[in-house]
């Protein structure tokens, strides 16, 4: 699914399934990790600090769906955040991914890559 993933949002680096393998069980082993999986998608995500204030932000570091399972994955990592206490959810999606302002979300940033 990872190769998925990438392929999906035109990532700039290729896959390291040894790197996503260890940052995986990492985050499943980790209080503050959290994974989960559908037959055809996953999310993956962590609580974390920014450099602006110490309060969590859940920070999403992988999502991607190809069985419909997308909304209900990112609505179990919401669940998570907001029982961790999370003070954001930060999601990301591809240039021609969805439109989550009608969920709520709201665009903060752009990412630009060289």
């Amino acid at each position: 699914m990872i190769a998925d993933l990438r392929a999906a949002v035109c990532g700039p680096v290729e896959v390291d399934r040894a790197w996503t393998a260890r940052t995986v069980a990492a985050l499943i082993a980790s209080s503050d990790g959290f994974v989960a999986v559908s037959d055809g998608g996953f999310i993956a995500g962590s609580l974390q600090p920014t450099v602006i204030n110490p309060s969590p932000v859940a920070m999403e570091l992988g999502w991607f769906a190809s069985d419909g399972s997308g909304l209900r994955l990112m609505r179990a990592f919401e669940k998570w955040a907001s029982e961790k206490g999370a003070a954001l959810v930060q999601l990301s999606t591809g240039s021609d991914g969805p439109d989550l302002t009608r969920l709520g979300y709201r665009a903060a940033e752009r990412v630009w890559v060289k």
